[in-house]
């Protein structure tokens, strides 16, 4: 059983082992009463029983005072900086990003007055180098937004150009906002943005998986995207480069089966090349206004366009065919899975929104079923973003 203050300052300690993953946190706070019980653990234990790797076991099992001293120092800061450390035991972690991702950090720091449950959640992202279309999009988007959900949420990053712009039009529209951070507390990251960060706290919040004493590294930024993605209802990319940041956000929206919408530009502008790409490779609904994500957000939206882009084949010579059910029998399937084969075996090639409604599952059950069948070579993924047998 979970105990929101010891196990705190074991599960922190764990945090600071190379090799434990939240995952493995996890696992072990629900294998034993107490995450101190880990630390009582000889290292052969560790090993056998936890499945931990030896080096791993070795810092438990030998440098526990120093682990420790190390989380004491993280409770310290956190309480001098007045920043609650959320466990996923914590009735304020966003149960959403609990729900879609196995590996979702064990710990979120967090400093502010937003519920980050129970509420519409909109992550907007994009370039650092916005136009004044994008500008002007983003900051009529959330107006309306305003107007269709009072209690939204607008999720960003912080980042200059389309993060802020998204941030300030909340903070202008009455909304609240959340940033989540690539640093660590109390590290403002771009320093200039440090003037926005009370009027954030006071309608929403900063958010980060970094520990106090972690350095900032690049990579930190492409995992502060994976938590952008997974606690948002809808995704919605304004102004992208073809290799923009903003297109891992929509790649791990994408994966987790949260809604994906891009706004389209100007083909001779490299700010829209990476929407448009989402756009004409099914991965991401044409965006305009808020009425088009208040369609996805109702289920309520037109689908004919993934279902025209899921079925683009790879070949450059498609032959027109009738979709082949497989041999079922011949398959070891659970009944989720046995479902989804037979749908597309039926249907043929098919979005997996679409999957999703007529099997009247979520997205995210959707995603988990196609990944495995994917990897066992049972269904693919199109070139258009649609998935067949």
């Amino acid at each position: 059983m979970w105990n929101s203050n010891s196990d705190i300052l074991y599960g922190l300690a764990l945090t600071f082992v190379h090799g434990v993953g939240p995952a493995k946190i996890k696992e072990l706070s629900q294998k034993f009463e107490s995450l101190g019980d880990v630390f009582a653990l000889p290292e052969k234990v560790l090993v056998e029983q936890c499945r931990l790797n030896e080096s791993a076991a070795n810092a438990i099992a030998n440098n526990s005072v120093t682990l420790l001293r190390l989380a004491e120092r993280e409770i310290e800061a956190a309480a001098k900086n007045s920043v609650r450390i959320l466990s996923i035991y914590d009735a304020d972690y966003p149960s959403s990003m609990v729900k879609r991702r196995s590996d979702t950090p064990f710990f979120l720091y967090y400093k502010g007055t937003a519920s980050l449950n129970n509420r519409k959640i909109i992550s907007i992202v994009g370039t650092r180098n916005m136009t004044h279309y994008g500008k002007t999009f983003t900051e009529s988007f959330v107006a309306d937004i305003s107007k269709r959900y009072p209690d939204a949420l607008i999720v960003s990053g912080l980042a200059r150009g389309v993060d802020i712009t998204a941030h300030c039009a909340a903070l202008d529209n009455g909304l609240d906002t959340l940033a989540v951070m690539g640093t660590s507390f109390p590290t403002i990251y771009p320093a200039d943005h440090r003037r926005y960060v009370n009027d954030i706290m006071a309608h929403g919040g900063l958010m980060t998986q970094f520990q106090f004493q972690s350095s900032t590294d690049n990579k930190n930024f492409v995992e502060r995207n994976r938590i952008i993605a997974a606690i948002a209802d809808v995704v919605v990319v304004v102004e992208s480069k073809g290799n923009g940041g903003s297109l891992y956000t929509a790649e791990w929206g994408h994966r987790l089966g949260v809604p994906v919408c891009a706004l389209p530009g100007d083909y001779t502008r490299v700010q829209s090349e990476g929407c448009n790409n989402l756009i004409r490779s099914g991965k991401a609904h044409l965006v305009t206004s808020a009425a088009d994500v208040d369609e996805i957000l109702s289920g309520n939206h037109d689908d004919s366009f993934l279902r025209r882009v899921s079925s683009i084949s790879v070949s450059q010579n498609p032959v027109q065919k009738s979709p082949q059910k497989p041999d079922l029998s011949a398959l070891d399937l659970d009944v989720d899975k046995r479902l989804v084969v037979e749908y597309l075996s039926s249907a043929g090639t098919t979005h997996k929104d679409i999957i999703a409604r007529e099997l009247d599952k979520s997205i995210a059950e959707v995603s988990d079923i196609l990944f495995d069948l994917e990897m066992d070579g049972i269904v693919r993924e199109t070139m258009g973003g649609g998935y067949e047998v």
